[in-house]
């Protein structure tokens, strides 16, 4: 392996998994539903790497629709994206790359107001607000159409209540085949939460030319199975891996493969959402692989490939707890294979409790320490999240923090559990021409 990449040796073997695949707190962030009519047999998921803050829109529904026409094909600085958790619809945002939409429609007392999207190649966002009587929440899956063709696409969701009768959301869509640079998209919602309705909108969609695109014939076996990396597209508000596999029905199954994506620092970058496109011919597993990770920095020359499987026990993952009320400072918490945790500190401010600690391992550990859950039940054995901050944040090195919306500060027990090490495979580089 190319000394580009330090401390990744070693760590191979006990690289961290993506939260997603255990973690009761991101499960909660997954937005799982049904393909389309698909012509294939389609297996997708899609997660959110973080639940969206949002700062208001500053804007107006008073737009005439002509004006509104214009706008949507006007590059402006973003006034619904620069405020999100999501880094990489910041950067969009920050560099004017979205474009506004404000088409608004009304149902059942239900106003929805499709506000900015953002579509780059690797990436297709759209910004809404939802406004009614009675807190209704996320959308139903719509059926969307790319120049008068319904496409199939997976979706995640993400967002907040700013009143209760106000929400905000993003919704990521990840086509199962390409788009064209250009074209009319009409979308189309019959539900918003539980309250069946009509809320259609049309509107012109424009790419980015800010996307770097790297052709790649990279092949690899794993297990038996062949790999074929075809392209890494980086975009300023991501970066996709394309890739095909084909296996013996039975030998590697197709949805149980990940990959990391390591840069030349030797920083892991966050994965964002994936798409495995799947049909079975005469006993072999055919899929079209695609993953989504966070931009790139711009001196970044090289990135590692490394890809991985999981296979998790029978059963339950078994827990660690203590009492908060009689926690004696610093404690130490078994996570089993994974290592442990120390927790150095507990802070109460307001509803929030804040637990500090260090994370001891061996594996490779992410921003939100993603591989290490850690959190707080109430004496009823309910889970006290909070929903704006639900991943731990790095204060630095192996060193994290995070914050919980408690309340009362008695009867509180603190938890983590148990952690399978991934199964590695070898890894391959991929060099990065300057941008």
């Amino acid at each position: 392996m190319s000394s580009q990449f330090p401390n990744v040796k070693n760590e191979m073997d006990q690289i961290s998994v993506p939260v997603e695949k255990l973690d009761n707190i991101i499960a909660q962030t997954v937005s799982g539903t049904k393909v389309k009519k698909p012509k294939k047999r389609i297996v997708w998921y899609s997660m959110s790497a973080a639940v969206v803050g949002f700062g208001l829109f500053i804007g107006s529904a008073m737009v005439s629709p002509a004006m509104a026409k214009v706008a949507a094909n006007i590059p402006i600085v973003s006034t619904f994206f620069n405020d999100v958790g999501d880094e990489g619809l910041k950067i969009a945002g920050q560099k004017g790359l979205t474009h506004t939409v404000d088409q608004t429609a009304k149902d059942k007392g239900i106003t929805l107001t499709i506000n900015e999207v953002f579509y780059d190649g690797t990436r297709l966002t759209l910004g809404y607000t939802q406004e009614s009587l009675l807190p209704l929440g996320e959308l139903e899956r719509p059926v969307i159409k790319a120049d008068g063709k319904e496409i199939n696409f997976s979706s995640g969701y993400s967002g907040e209540f700013i009143t209760p009768q106000k929400y905000k959301g993003i919704v990521d869509i990840t086509p199962t085949e390409e788009l064209p640079e250009n074209f009319d998209m009409k979308i189309h919602f019959d539900a918003v939460g539980l309250v069946p309705g009509n809320w259609s909108f049309q509107f012109p969609v424009r790419q980015s030319n800010e996307v770097k695109v790297i052709s790649l014939d990279e092949k690899m076996k794993l297990m038996g199975a062949e790999l074929n990396v075809n392209s890494l597209k980086i975009g300023p508000a991501g970066t996709v891996l394309d890739m095909k596999i084909i296996a013996d029905s039975g030998l590697l199954d197709p949805n149980s493969l990940e990959f990391y994506l390591i840069d030349d620092k030797g920083s892991v970058i966050n994965f964002l959402n994936g798409r495995l496109q799947g049909e079975t011919v005469d006993g072999k597993e055919y899929g079209a692989l695609q993953r989504l990770y966070e931009p790139l920095d711009e001196s970044v020359r090289s990135v590692k490939v490394i890809p991985y499987r999981i296979e998790f026990p029978l059963g339950d993952l078994k827990e660690e707890s203590v009492k908060l009320d009689h926690i004696e400072l610093p404690f130490t918490m078994s996570q089993g294979e994974y290592g442990y945790i120390i927790i150095t500190d507990i802070k109460y401010e307001g509803d929030r409790t804040i637990v500090y600690y260090n994370v001891k391992s061996e594996a490779v550990i992410d921003n939100n320490a993603s591989m290490n859950p850690l959190w707080i039940e109430d004496e009823n054995g309910e889970k006290l999240l909070l929903d704006e901050k639900p991943f731990a944040e790095r204060i630095k090195d192996h060193s994290f923090k995070k914050e919980f919306n408690t309340g009362k500060k008695k009867g509180l027990t603190l938890k983590t559990r148990h952690q399978p090490l991934p199964e590695m495979f070898e890894g391959f580089e991929i060099d990065i021409p300057e941008r």
